[in-house]
Parts: C-alpha cells; sequence; structure tokens
C-alpha cells in the first residue's frame, strides 16, 4: 500500500507533497547566440546585430550562425588587394560545416570580374555566396540565418494540395477569374473533368456564376492546341523547306541539315521509323486504360457538334490543317506500297490529329520537339552503352575542357566506368600571349593561321590571350585543384594516370581554340623565321602539379600506373622534364611520394634538356631536382614495372649530363636506382651512364624476382658490359629476357672519332634461352659488333 495515501479522518494539512522526478532536457543543437571570431571585431555589421546575441568565440569560420552553418565575411575591396585571402579561410575549414556562406560585401564599382571568379570559388569548394551593399544588410543576413536555424522547410515552402479534391480545385482554377467556387459547381454538374472540358460554351453558361467571359476563358484555356500559334497557322501549302528551316526551333545542340531530295527522303525514312514507336507508346500510356464510370463520355456531346462560327480561329486551321493531313496521307498511300495490315489498322486506329502531324512530318522533317525526344531515347541507351566508351578521359587546365571532365564526374552512372585520367599536358606560352608582335611571328609556321586582315589576326590573338589567362586563373585560384580532386573522389575506379606532352582537342572547345596557335612548344619550320619557344618543357608551375596535388588532396590510393608519353618530333608538346620535380615546399615532395607509393607500373619519359647550363659546373637546381625524383622512386616499394627513360642521348657522359652532374660521376646513383624494390619484375633503362658496378650490383638485389630488364642508349662510364652479361647468364636464372640496344664504354678517345666509327663501337645483343635451360647471349645484328664478341 501506498504510504502517501491520504489516510481517512486525516486533515489536509498533514498530506505529504510528492515532488516531481527531474527530467533531463534535450541538448540544444548548437550555441544560443552568434559565435563571432576575434579577427571580425571592429567590423561595423556587429553594430547592427541586435535581433540575435552574439559573442566572441576562437573558431575557424568569421561567424557561426548554426551548428552545421557558417560564414565568412569577404569585403572585394580588400580581395583585390589580397586575392589569396578567401582561398586560405575557406581551406582552413577543411569541410566542418555543411552550409558554409560567404557574406560578400560589395563595395567597388566594377564588381562583374571579382563576382565572377568567387562564383566560380563557390562553385567548386560547395560555398554560397551572399551579397550585400551595406552593414546593415549583413547584418540582417547573420540574424535571419541565426533565426531560421531550427525551423522546419515548411516554414517557408509553399503549400501545396494533398488530396484529390485539392488538387482537382487547383487544376481548374488556373484560368484567371475562376475561383473555388465555380470548380467545385463545375465539377458537381458534369461529373467528371474530361466531361466538363469536353462540354460546349453553351452547357457551361448554365451553370451558376459562370458569365459569358468566365465560360470564354474555360473553353480557350482547354481547347488550345500545345504548340506555337506561327508555327500552326502557317499551312502545309504555303510552306516551304527554306522558311521551315527558319521558323521551326532546333533542338538544343542539334546541327541543321540541308533539305533537298536526300535530306526528305532521309526525313521520309526517319519519320516511317517513328511511327511504330508512336502508336506503341499511345498503347501504353495512362490513359489508354479501361475507362471509369466517372470518365465514361456520353453518346451525344454538343461539343462534337458545334458550328463552325463558334470556333475561334484557331480551331478552324487546325481542322483545315487536319483535312489536308489526310489528303496527303491518301495521296502517299497511292504512291507507295501497300504497308503490313498491322501497322495499317494501327494508323487507322490513331485520332486525325496525330495522323496529320505524321503527314506533315513525312512531307518535311522532324520538328525539334520529335528530335529532342528521339534524343531522349539515345541518352537512355547512352546510359547502358559498353563501359570502353568511357575508359579513359581529359583532364587539362582550361575551363570548357574541364566542364566536360566534372560533367562525366558528376554522372550518375558514368563515373563507375573510368580507368585512366589522361592529362593534356600543352598549355599555352606566356610570351606569345603578352606580345602580340612576337604572336604574329610564330604564327607564319601554320600556314593555315596566317590569313587575313590586321584586325583578324589580331582577334586570334586576343582569344590566345584570353585562354592563357584563364589557364592561369585555373592554377592560381586553386579551381583545377579542387575539381581534380572533387572528380577523383566521385570516380572510385581510376587506376592510371597518363601525362600526353601534345594537345588534345575536346568537342566542346572546338570554336574557342580554332584559328589560333596550337598550345606547346612549336616546332621548326623550315624556310620561315621560327620562334624559339620557352614553354617547350614542363615548367616548376605546370598544371600537371595541380593533379598529384589532388591525388593527395583527396586521400585517393587507387593509382597504380602512371605513364609519360613520349613526345612525337615537328608536334607542338610540352615534353615531361626535370624542372616539374622542383618542389618549393615540403607539402609538394609529400604529394609526390603519396602517389609513387602506391604505383605498381611505372613508364616516365623524361628530357633533362630544360636544366640551365652553368660554365661554372653542375647547376645546383639539376642536382636538387634528381635528388627530389630519386626519393619518389625510393617510395615506390610497389613497383612490379619501371621504366625510365631520359631523351637527348649523346655519346658521352660529359656532354650528356655535364650541366647537371660532375664528369665524374654517373648519373645512375643521383636517379634513385640504387633502391631495392622488392616486387620488381621488369625494368627499361634508357639514356643512363653509369658504372659496371652499379648494373652489376642493381641486377643483384633483384635476381629473385627480376624476369626481364632491358637496356638502350646508356654509357659504362667504367668498366666494361661482358661482365654485366655474365652477371645475367649466369648468376641470375630468373632474367629471361634481357636485351643491349646501342650501349657504349668509356673511351677517352671517343669525342674524336667521326659518326660512322661511333656508329660501329654501339653494342647489341639479347639472351637466348634453350629448351634444356642453356643460357646464350646472342648478337642479333652480325654488322655491329656484340658484347662478347669485343670483350672475351
Amino acid at each position: 500500500m501506498d504510504d502517501n495515501r491520504p489516510r481517512a479522518g486525516a486533515s489536509a494539512s498533514t498530506v505529504p507533497v510528492q515532488q516531481p522526478k527531474p527530467q533531463a532536457l534535450p541538448s540544444r543543437s548548437g550555441p544560443s547566440s552568434i559565435l563571432v571570431s576575434p579577427r571580425q571585431k571592429g567590423n561595423p555589421i556587429l553594430n547592427n546585430v541586435r535581433a540575435t546575441a552574439w559573442e566572441y568565440s576562437d573558431i575557424p569560420a568569421d561567424y557561426v550562425v548554426g551548428a552545421t552553418t557558417c560564414a565568412l565575411f569577404l569585403s572585394l575591396k580588400y580581395h583585390r588587394l589580397h586575392p589569396e585571402y578567401i582561398y586560405n579561410r575557406i581551406r582552413d575549414l577543411k569541410g566542418q560545416y555543411s552550409l558554409r556562406i560567404l557574406l560578400t560585401m560589395v563595395d567597388i564599382e566594377n564588381h562583374e570580374e571579382s563576382l565572377k571568379e568567387l562564383s566560380k570559388t563557390s562553385l567548386v569548394n560547395n560555398v554560397t555566396v551572399m551579397l550585400c551593399w551595406s552593414a546593415q544588410e549583413a547584418g540582417r543576413y547573420l540574424e535571419l540565418f541565426k533565426t531560421f536555424e531550427n525551423a522546419a522547410p515548411t516554414s517557408i515552402r509553399a503549400q501545396q494540395a494533398g488530396t484529390y479534391s485539392e488538387k482537382m480545385v487547383e487544376f481548374i482554377t488556373v484560368p484567371r477569374s475562376i475561383n473555388k467556387t465555380d470548380a467545385v459547381g463545375l465539377v458537381s454538374n458534369f461529373g467528371s473533368i474530361r466531361t466538363a472540358i469536353n462540354a460546349g460554351p453553351e452547357e457551361i453558361g448554365l451553370i451558376a456564376g459562370w458569365g459569358d467571359k468566365k465560360v470564354q476563358r474555360w473553353c480557350n484555356a482547354v481547347r488550345e492546341p500545345f504548340r506555337v500559334k506561327k508555327a500552326m497557322r502557317r499551312g502545309i501549302s504555303d510552306s516551304n523547306p527554306a522558311t521551315m528551316s527558319r521558323d521551326i526551333p532546333m533542338a538544343e545542340g542539334e546541327t541543321q541539315t540541308p533539305v533537298g531530295a536526300d535530306s526528305e527522303d532521309i526525313a521520309r525514312q526517319r519519320v516511317d521509323e517513328a511511327v511504330p514507336l508512336a502508336i506503341e507508346l499511345e498503347r501504353s500510356a495512362p490513359f489508354a486504360a479501361v475507362e471509369s464510370d466517372a470518365d465514361r463520355q456520353p453518346d451525344h456531346r454538343p461539343a462534337e457538334h458545334l458550328p463552325a462560327e463558334h470556333l475561334n480561329q484557331d480551331a478552324e486551321e487546325a481542322m483545315r490543317e487536319a483535312e489536308m493531313g489526310r489528303a496527303t496521307i491518301a495521296h502517299h498511300a497511292q504512291s507507295t506500297a501497300p504497308r503490313p495490315a498491322k501497322r495499317k489498322q494501327a494508323e487507322e486506329d490513331m485520332s486525325e490529329g496525330v495522323m496529320a502531324a505524321l503527314s506533315r512530318l513525312r512531307k518535311h522533317y522532324l520538328q525539334a520537339v520529335h528530335v529532342k525526344a528521339a534524343r531522349a531515347v539515345s541518352r537512355k541507351f547512352r546510359d547502358n552503352a559498353t563501359p570502353a566508351l568511357f575508359r579513359s578521359i581529359v583532364a587539362c587546365a582550361r575551363y570548357k575542357a574541364l566542364g566536360a571532365f566534372q560533367n562525366v564526374s558528376l554522372h550518375s552512372i558514368y563515373p563507375s566506368y573510368v580507368k585512366e585520367i589522361v592529362f593534356d599536358g600543352s598549355v599555352y606560352d606566356a610570351r606569345l600571349a603578352e606580345q602580340d608582335n612576337v604572336y604574329y611571328f610564330a604564327q607564319k609556321q601554320f600556314s593555315e593561321l596566317d590569313f587575313g586582315s590586321h584586325w583578324a589576326r589580331r582577334t586570334r590573338w586576343k582569344r590566345y590571350q584570353a585562354l592563357y589567362q584563364e589557364q592561369e586563373d585555373m592554377k592560381g585560384t586553386g579551381v583545377l585543384l579542387q575539381s581534380l580532386a572533387r572528380g577523383l573522389e566521385n570516380m572510385p575506379n581510376v587506376s592510371s594516370i597518363v601525362y600526353s606532352p601534345r594537345q588534345h582537342y575536346i568537342p566542346t572547345e572546338r570554336d574557342v581554340v580554332r584559328d589560333v596557335i596550337p598550345r606547346g612548344g612549336l616546332p621548326s619550320a623550315p624556310g620561315v623565321g621560327t620562334y624559339r619557344s620557352t614553354n617547350r618543357y614542363t615548367s616548376p608551375d605546370h598544371p600537371f602539379r595541380q593533379l598529384i596535388g589532388a591525388i593527395s588532396l583527396s586521400r585517393f590510393t587507387g593509382v597504380r600506373e602512371f605513364t609519360v608519353e613520349r613526345r612525337k618530333e615537328g608536334e607542338p608538346s610540352n615534353e615531361f622534364s626535370l624542372g616539374i620535380f622542383e618542389f618549393p615546399e615540403k607539402n609538394d615532395l609529400q604529394a609526390g611520394k603519396f602517389m609513387f607509393q602506391h604505383l605498381v607500373k611505372l613508364e616516365l619519359n623524361l628530357t633533362i634538356s630544360d636544366c640551365p647550363r652553368s660554365f661554372s659546373g653542375p647547376n645546383p637546381g639539376g642536382v636538387e631536382q634528381l635528388a627530389n625524383l630519386a626519393k619518389l622512386l625510393v617510395a615506390a616499394q610497389d613497383l612490379r614495372h619501371l621504366a625510365l627513360h631520359i631523351s637527348g642521348w649523346a655519346f658521352s657522359h660529359g656532354f650528356m649530363y655535364g650541366h647537371v652532374v660532375h664528369d665524374d660521376q654517373p648519373v645512375f646513383r643521383y636517379l634513385g636506382l640504387g633502391a631495392t624494390w622488392p616486387k620488381l619484375r621488369s625494368m627499361s633503362l634508357e639514356g643512363i651512364t653509369a658504372d659496371e658496378q652499379d648494373f652489376t650490383n642493381l641486377i643483384q638485389r633483384h635476381k629473385d624476382t627480376l624476369r626481364s630488364l632491358v637496356v638502350r642508349k646508356s654509357n659504362l662510364c667504367t668498366g666494361v658490359w661482358a661482365e654485366v652479361v655474365d652477371e645475367v647468364v649466369f648468376n641470375a636464372s630468373m632474367v629471361v629476357a634481357f636485351t643491349l640496344d646501342l650501349v657504349n664504354e668509356a673511351d677517352e678517345n671517343a669525342r674524336r672519332r667521326v659518326h660512322e666509327e661511333r656508329e660501329s663501337w654501339r653494342y647489341e645483343g639479347h639472351l637466348v634461352v634453350a629448351e634444356d635451360g642453356d643460357r646464350n647471349f646472342v648478337n642479333p645484328n652480325p654488322e655491329k659488333k656484340s658484347v662478347y664478341v669485343l670483350r672475351r
């Protein structure tokens, strides 16, 4: 029994009081006041935040107006002086807030370019730009965001009809001056919307509250055809192919075909193929189902027997066009072979309006709306296309081409097909963009571009200048870096990165890059004045560095192959050079290591010609760049296939590498080839100078895993190739493919020999393994000296 229950005869004063149990209140989702960063002290917009409390707090953003909402303040006047400020601030947020607002104070007159730049940045970094023209307006924005922090979406969402009756009333009241009372009276008199639509004006005029003007507006709304009046009023007889091609709009991106005898046959064939599809759509449409009792039409409707004077002008012309369509179909049926019975019966079941439309299509060509429908069907087929169509995707530092890259990465199906990213390494030249006379001089190398008046050539140069500026803006503002990082996040199956030194044409930018000098270093043209390009090689700020940074930024670990394509002679290109391994910041080296440590296959075609030559000895910058490359190769411990090819081979070590390393030190040890790769199975080296001991040690370290070794156009500074061959033949039994191609040995008289004599001192040969396991090194070309023939 409960002891607290009042006993009989006890007074009210003796009843104990039951205290309520304390309950935990739900925690708030965020602070009750606006959090303000101390860096905003003195900002006049704080004086205008009066409806909501605010307090200073140590936060990465300028203002926190909710648990997941923050705001950064930016003055355009300050942005012009310090354009890098806002990008650093956005980067410091590190994705902590789902809604990130950039509260921008427009305090300059020429603000178009600045806002355009901020808009691009906001799209890439998922930032919402809010513009304000006064401190009062900015303060009000902060108050509103804080006030509506926990508001439901329904507070600002329009009320939508939920029940069938509400939707019906909303549909009927669309014409002007028809209210809800009229809608109820219309349906109550006719029983269904279909019967009300088919009713004549005299029947609708009998409803209480429906006057002549209201009846006319209702009838016009339900009887007007769904097409442009100008196209409907133009009869078939007075239209010709020229006017049709001018008046009828084409679908988006559609190329118009000239109308002639061949085009009419093609159009007629397209229409004939579209007829079964139209019939099938009509059969499968929702309104082709069995009619309900409410929607069943009466046997007699006054609207079907109205005199001609009650029809409006549009209806008369529509009926006339239908009659002319029937005559055209009859004439066409007489002049062609009889159609199959099934299709003929299906066409007879179609309405007269559909038949008239098909007749018009057969006589001329598909209209834009039908082309759009055909394209929609094509897109559905494209969504289920073979993955090979989207295996490779091009990335570059150009807005339109990068937009195509983003479209693929944001598609619902394509990203899963992408396996390879080809980076277009060709870039626009700064000197050509800055000096028009240099541009005109270089343009003479291309006869197909050197045409037109002075103003035409200047227009093309201006376009080249704008393209160069876009390229630099993408690198400087971080648009390229962020876009590539987001693309990698959406394409999880990318496993290969390819650097292409030549330019790739993207269809979307065909109109932009036409008639301008190609990107990349220009080749020399015989017979004309030549321009020596300053961008033949990859500079330390080349856009490809942004792709390496994007891989590190997105922590993408799926890249297994990295290939650098060779440069083709006589083709404008930006050759992959040693300068790209100049890492001014520590983060650059870490980003490169992150990419290389996951590689399984590496093919690096490299040039060192871009390293400046010094008369006092090796260039310190070149030595540092070689050291950075060596660190990346050492970090690639998962490598199974390594190909390192250095172009520009010369007959002597000093002539080829003297401007980078000392003459008495082979470049082998500077490249990091002294490292050990536990999983290495194949190796290809070209343009390498080394000692005999360097190669023998390399073979000894990898003799348990290495299967293939190819050495081309390489020199031994000390020792002989015969010892390297002995190491492979007798001690590395796992190597089954070994080739020496045009290799040399140290010779103090090599510089003084003529070219023909030097050619005869190049050695070559390959390993042959017999069925019984016997291993021999043979020379496939008897005219040239073999290593064994010369040294053993």
